[in-house]
């Protein structure tokens, strides 16, 4: 297990404090960053019985009542010295959750031995949902020179020897993703970086290609999570002007790269990944013939943008404080909820209560008064 020594030290400390009826530890972050090995790691330094479960395989709450209910009923057999281990959690919010939320909700509240989920999407509706019976424990990839440290053990252990300088570009062009590392070391090919971008670049990089290669390259430098990738696309795809048919000759390339995706993620088949940016850069770029989409910031109004610029600190501030307490990150809460937010603020009680629990300052509190104002003027 590499990197996110935090995680594991906060996931130990929960675990130690953890009592019958207490909160869930929710492990969020990109596949790889080690969520599902620090569970087994834990459960063995401490000698506890794991019960692992996969969430996205039981979608309703019928399916997952047999089998999260069976794994709490019989934490009595070990002794109560039992780990439930409910992974891709993030799969189960959507059109397709029957009541399975609600579920794990009160299946954490009743259950006798500590349980721990795991999520890939920090913005799911699943996380989000969730936040509230869960203590939230970020995981982020880990960083160039800790893959690099353990690609010089890996290769002193095996017996070879790469140089300091090739086993440097093997982690940076491995991303935080050791698996890719360990693979550039075993095939001794030259590992190439891709040149990074922001999301908007890269996106917009690839509406712009000239060639095949060129699209290939634009999502490759793609700087987050393949199913953001994938959103990103999408959002700005259905918001074009290009002419109906190509859209619509997009937006199902776009339909079958996403089932792929959730195929990936709840196989764990991380392996097939490098297939999804092929796939976009051969047939979605056919589709669109000349372009036509462009990346935009977010899908917020442009008064919210206003606001978010000229106060930008204050919004982000209350955004992060108020994501952390839901479970959900800083932009998905400026986004999504910061604009009823605001316009709850409104009523004195709420507002006050808001002040309180976020522990915010008066000059924040007089900036909701001003805000909540605007918001229910428009």
């Amino acid at each position: 297990m590499v990197g996110n020594d935090e995680g594991k030290a906060k996931l130990l400390l929960w675990l130690r404090k953890w009592k019958p009826g207490g909160k869930a530890a929710l492990l969020v972050g990109p596949p790889g960053t080690g969520k599902t090995t620090t569970v087994h790691l834990v459960a063995e330094k401490t000698g506890m019985q794991l019960i692992e479960l996969n969430a996205s395989d039981s979608r309703t709450k019928d399916k997952l009542s047999k089998k999260i209910g069976e794994a709490i009923a019989s934490t009595s057999l070990f002794g109560g010295s039992s780990l439930i281990f409910l992974d891709e959690v993030d799969g189960l919010a959507g059109r397709a959750d029957y009541g399975a939320i609600d579920f794990i909700k009160e299946a954490v509240k009743k259950s006798e031995s500590p349980v721990v989920m795991a999520a890939n999407d920090p913005d799911s509706d699943g996380v989000r949902k969730l936040g509230s019976t869960a203590t939230r424990i970020d995981f982020r990839k880990p960083e160039a020179h800790e893959v690099a440290k353990r690609l010089e053990k890996v290769a002193e252990q095996e017996r070879i020897a790469p140089g300091k300088e090739e086993i440097r570009k093997m982690a940076e062009a491995a991303n935080g993703d050791l698996r890719a590392a360990i693979n550039f070391l075993q095939s001794g090919i030259p590992a190439k970086k891709d040149e990074e971008l922001s999301a908007a670049e890269s996106v917009n990089s690839f509406f712009d290609a000239t060639d095949g290669k060129a699209a290939l390259q634009a999502l490759r430098a793609y700087p987050g999570q393949p199913r953001d990738k994938i959103r990103e696309i999408f959002t700005a795809v259905a918001r074009s002007r290009v002419h109906e048919e190509r859209k619509a000759l997009a937006l199902d390339v776009l339909s079958r790269a996403d089932v792929v995706m959730g195929r990936i993620m709840r196989g764990k088949d991380w392996r097939l990944l490098r297939y999804i940016d092929p796939m976009l850069a051969s047939e979605l770029r056919e589709a669109l013939g000349d372009g036509g989409p462009r990346y935009t910031l977010d899908s917020v109004s442009w008064p919210l943008q206003l606001r978010i610029w000229n106060d930008s600190r204050k919004l982000r501030d209350i955004a992060a404080s108020a994501g952390r307490r839901m479970g959900i990150s800083q932009k998905g809460f400026l986004v999504e909820d910061m604009p009823y937010l605001l316009l709850l603020c409104g009523g004195r009680a709420f507002r006050e209560e808001l002040v309180r629990s976020l522990s915010l300052e008066d000059n924040y509190a007089l900036f909701l008064v001003k805000e909540s104002g605007r918001t229910a003027r428009r």
